[in-house]
């Protein structure tokens, strides 16, 4: 055989070999794509305005609105340190999710749930102390009378809702009303209906059928003032008003 068709055909060879090692050799651990997502929120289904029968996470960052990701899983996704199944999954469940985000999704590599005993955060319910609150004529009905007081709640997707809800309760403690605290809540027929909060405007609905929120300047001022001080404490809440207009009314 001609020796420079030998050459040629070892050159070939070695260049087959090479190509094999390089380009068919099994993927290292370390050349996976690194973990650029972790976030604890609430897991979220057929939500509207979000894609049919599709997991999402809702997140919150401080001073942000709600934020959400969509949910993708492959066979290396774990759940629980176990392969994930989905079908089990809870809407509302509170979890832990890690992964890989591109654009708005994210191929989860683990999720953890959350036990919601303890993941809790501590609100404030601004009340009444008329003590606080006195002038030329007695009581002034200003903000200058409000009262905050610490309440625990569970860590949800509706942290503002929830609060206001809680407001619109009008619980005390014993303790709370020697201190002289007081509230006019709640108010029969009174409940939140929705919230909406857009371009740092918190809109607030309420159903009031007996009209329970007005009846003088003073004691709706203080309504107000409770609730408005009770939302603002979250800082995406840059204003309130509510719905219908003629809550709230003297």
């Amino acid at each position: 055989m001609n020796r420079k068709i030998i050459l040629t055909i070892l050159v070939l060879a070695i260049v087959a070999i090479v190509a094999v090692l390089v380009f068919d050799r099994p993927k290292k651990e370390d050349e996976t794509l690194p973990v650029n997502f972790n976030e604890t929120g609430n897991l979220i289904r057929n939500n509207p305005g979000f894609a049919a029968d599709t997991w999402y996470l809702s997140y919150e960052k401080p001073g942000q609105p709600g934020l959400s990701v969509e949910l993708s899983f492959d066979s290396e996704s774990k759940c629980d340190g176990a392969v994930c199944t989905v079908s089990k999954f809870s809407e509302g469940s509170r979890v832990t999710v890690q992964g890989q985000k591109e654009n708005n999704r994210v191929l989860v590599t683990s999720l953890e749930m959350v036990d919601l005993i303890e993941d809790e955060r501590t609100v404030k319910l601004y009340f009444y102390n008329p003590a606080l609150d006195q002038g030329p004529g007695g009581v002034q009905c200003s903000r200058d009378g409000l009262v905050a007081v610490e309440r625990v709640i569970p860590r949800t997707i509706t942290p503002i809702q929830d609060t206001v809800k809680l407001l619109l309760r009008g619980e005390l403690s014993i303790e709370e009303k020697q201190e002289g605290v007081t509230t006019e809540f709640p108010l029969p027929g009174v409940s939140l209906v929705s919230a909406n909060l857009a371009s740092g405007v918190l809109t607030l609905e309420l159903s009031d059928p007996q009209n329970k929120t007005v009846g003088g300047a003073c004691r709706a001022g203080i309504l107000w003032h409770q609730i408005e001080a009770t939302a603002k404490q979250f800082p995406e809440v840059q204003s309130v008003r509510f719905i219908p207009e003629e809550l709230f009314q003297p």
